[in-house]
């Protein structure tokens, strides 16, 4: 990357000009205090309980209704809307997948209404999940988190669904579109209607949202390259159903739930053309553009059901009960992807479907046993099971019609199945050492059971099935398990009663993809063509390493009556890095320590009571420790660092926001190993979007321009894609993928 003296005046003149706020969330009326400081009046339950962000030794940002719907109404779509928010949040894919898009250089855990969405199986679908229209607020704990396990290394999105309000009848509904203006193709549309209403016994909220997308193009005007590695959003259709309910059963206690539809797939008439023969795959990538035509048996897709139940009572022998029930099934389809060898081109043309379910419950229990100790303390269970296969088309079709006309040959397996049991107990304090100081600290302690099942090799499946081989053996599934501890302890100082100081130390673990690393094996065919086992990476022989974090950080939070501003400073060290090889897309676990360092910071302030500027930073380094010296991580990994910034205006029935993103560039010495062709570089890019918003008589309507000055860029997921399968999949123009050129939108929203 940069040389760290560059990064460090970059961060030097960025820290003179900003210092970062949290985003005020609405309380309930029952919760607020006019006479206290705003930041004792918010809270965020991503801690696990209801608790002030005062009291928090971490940085945490809350992103109200009210920001969201500014973003979401003018075009925007979540992965967009917390990138520009959120300062340690990379900018977006602009795709289905969010992989890559991490939160101080790391992957994150996404959950709705406390539930992850996050698997053992590492598919970045996470942001892939809800609809905007459904969303109240969202609420981020930057950094390592050792309240929530596996996974919540870079940090924890807790996105709140709406619900209903009582005494109330409400009925929402909202139109909108939005175009490029490059052809009839370049048009999305979508369209939500929510009812809620009850008293003050039981209340419900009924939803239904609805969008499309259509063809996307660049800033030149050129149309943006269909992403057939982790699938893209153009030519889709989705829908969100979701339905909820609050019941207050008596006094202290209350159930409510929740149940959501989401389904999110290509419309099945558009693919990538890849040239008769596949010949813009294997000699001319000009031949590779979208088409219609398509006929598959298989498309991208994302279907999820969940399900949730909550029961809260506020007096179980002295304490809060937070009991939770949950259950989640969702099946992933990929783009039908096509498989190379230098001698023969393309072999094999296949798509994978992987699908998840899993079920749980969390119990936690909120005491007070003086006035200046609280105590949090509970335990989660969850059971995971995946299982995947991979359908492969007619070649010859697929070859004659170029990858449009997919007709299924067979199916095998794709990844080995497997399960994974969890059961983690924890306690977590919060002292009042003072009026000035509090105390945080807690340990989790989680075992896990993973078993994995017989699995033939992948490449020796297709080989039989395609008669190649008459048979072969099985690698032995079987079954580990782990125990981990993670501890995590913070002191926060109130220096006023608008500003905090803090210093924290927290604990995360991460265990890498099961189904990619086991299911692996040498073979070596006999003269009737069976294959023999001769080597393999089974559980039984192979234990899976876990990775486990150390983040250290300290920060600042100050919020007033027109200055709100937070910073803090993170240092993040893993005893391990997980690699991709790029010839089979498995990976291995290296035994090379990992560290991440960085600043995010955010400064709003209120130049008059209509006008408002504001900035936000981050700047991070990352570095894997190579025999005795630290080299920068490969940017197939690492994060680019960020800056945004913008100057609002609100007046009485209107408001205008515009908004500038600036991704830096990123450069590393350490060359992704099987792409030696490639520089091992980000490139820099700006965009600026103007949003608005006018207040008729009746509703309220929406606008934005994106990308307003028309910029040509690649996106981040689109440069690391070229890292990941150029030239072993195809050239690097064809995972080329370009981020979208200007775009006006228009949205119409009202209730009654």
């Amino acid at each position: 990357m940069s040389s760290f003296k560059g990064q460090l005046s970059l961060v030097a003149s960025a820290v003179l000009l900003s210092i970062a706020p949290a985003v005020i969330a609405e309380t309930t009326p029952s919760t607020q205090n006019t006479t206290a400081p705003a930041m004792e009046r918010m809270q965020v339950t991503a801690s696990r309980t209801p608790t002030s962000i005062s009291d928090l030794s971490s940085t945490v940002w809350v992103i109200d209704e009210e920001s969201i719907s500014e973003q979401i109404n003018s075009g925007k779509e979540i992965k967009d809307m917390l990138a520009q928010l959120v300062p340690s949040m990379d900018v977006s894919s602009q795709g289905r997948t969010n992989f890559g898009q991490n939160m101080r250089g790391r992957a994150m855990i996404v959950l709705i209404d406390g539930i992850s969405m996050n698997t053992s199986r590492g598919i970045s679908r996470q942001l892939d999940s809800i609809d905007p229209f459904n969303i109240a607020r969202i609420e981020v704990l930057a950094g390592a988190s050792a309240l929530y396990g596996g996974g919540a290394l870079g940090g924890v999105i807790n996105i709140i669904t709406k619900k209903a309000h009582a005494d109330t009848t409400f009925i929402e509904a909202q139109a909108g579109v939005k175009s490029g203006f490059n052809s009839s193709e370049d048009l999305d549309y979508r369209t939500a209607l929510a009812v809620s209403g009850g008293n003050e016994v039981l209340k419900g909220r009924l939803s239904a949202a609805w969008q499309d997308v259509g063809q996307s193009f660049d800033g030149n005007g050129e149309p943006v390259m269909f992403d057939i590695s982790q699938t893209g959003l153009q030519y889709t259709q989705s829908y969100d159903l979701m339905g909820s309910f609050d019941w207050q059963v008596d006094q202290d206690s209350q159930i409510s739930g929740l149940l959501q539809a989401y389904n999110n797939e290509s419309d099945g008439r558009h693919g990538l053309y890849l040239g008769q023969n596949f010949s813009g795959v294997t000699n001319d990538a000009t031949l590779l553009e979208t088409r219609s035509g398509l006929e598959a048996d298989r498309a991208p897709a994302t279907d999820r059901i969940l399900a949730n139940i909550n029961y809260q009572s506020e007096n179980v022998l002295g304490q809060t009960l937070y009991l939770q029930g949950f259950y989640r099934k969702e099946a992933l389809d990929f783009h039908p992807f096509p498989y190379v060898s230098p001698d023969v081109g393309v072999y094999n043309f296949s798509a994978s479907a992987q699908n998840t379910q899993l079920y749980g419950a969390k119990l936690v229990l909120e005491s007070q046993p003086t006035d200046t100790i609280k105590l949090t303390w509970g335990v989660d269970y969850d059971h995971e099971s995946f299982d995947s296969d991979q359908m492969s088309f007619d070649l010859d079709a697929a070859n004659q019609s170029g990858g449009l006309v997919m007709r299924q040959d067979f199916t095998t397996g794709r990844y080995v199945d497997f399960e994974v049991e969890s059961i983690a107990a924890f306690l977590q304090a919060n002292i009042k050492l003072s009026d000035t100081f509090v105390l945080n600290g807690g340990y989790r302690y989680q075992n896990m059971d993973n078993s994995v099942d017989d699995f033939i090799g992948y490449n020796q499946q297709v080989a039989i099935a395609q008669g190649q081989a008459t048979g072969a053996d099985a690698i032995k599934g079987g079954s580990t398990d782990y125990n981990i501890g993670l501890f995590n302890v913070g002191l926060v100082a109130k220096l006023s009663r608008d500003q905090q100081i803090w210093i924290n130390y927290s604990q995360g673990f991460e265990l890498p993809d099961l189904s990619k690393f086991y299911g692996r094996g040498k073979y070596q065919a006999d003269s009737s063509s069976y294959l023999h086992l001769t080597d393999s990476i089974n559980i039984n022989d192979t234990r899976l390493d876990g990775i486990k974090t150390d983040s250290y950080e300290i920060g600042w939070r100050y919020q007033a009556n027109r200055w709100q501003a937070q910073a803090s400073a993170y240092y993040s060290i893993s005893d391990k890095v997980i690699e991709v090889n790029s010839a089979d897309l498995t990976i291995d676990v290296k035994n090379n320590d990992k560290r991440n360092m960085g600043i995010e910071a955010q400064f709003n302030f209120d130049i008059s009571s209509d006008w408002q500027i504001g900035t936000n930073l981050h700047w991070v380094k990352s570095e894997i420790k190579a025999e005795h010296d630290w080299i920068d991580e490969t940017v197939a990994y690492a994060s680019p660092s960020k800056a945004t910034a913008f100057l609002g205006w609100r007046g009485d029935k209107q408001h205008v926001r515009l908004q500038a993103q600036h991704s830096f560039h990123a450069k590393s010495d350490y060359r992704f190993k099987a792409n030696d062709g490639l520089d091992s570089e980000l490139t820099a890019y700006t965009t600026v979007d103007l949003l608005g918003s006018i207040t008729l008589p009746v509703g309220e309507l929406s606008y934005g321009i994106e990308n307003l000055l028309d910029k040509d860029y690649t996106t981040l997921w689109g440069e690391r894609a070229q890292y990941f399968y150029s030239p072993a999949y195809g050239p690097e123009a064809m995972f080329d993928y370009h981020g979208r050129g200007r775009t006006v939108s228009l949205s119409y929203l009202v209730s009654w």
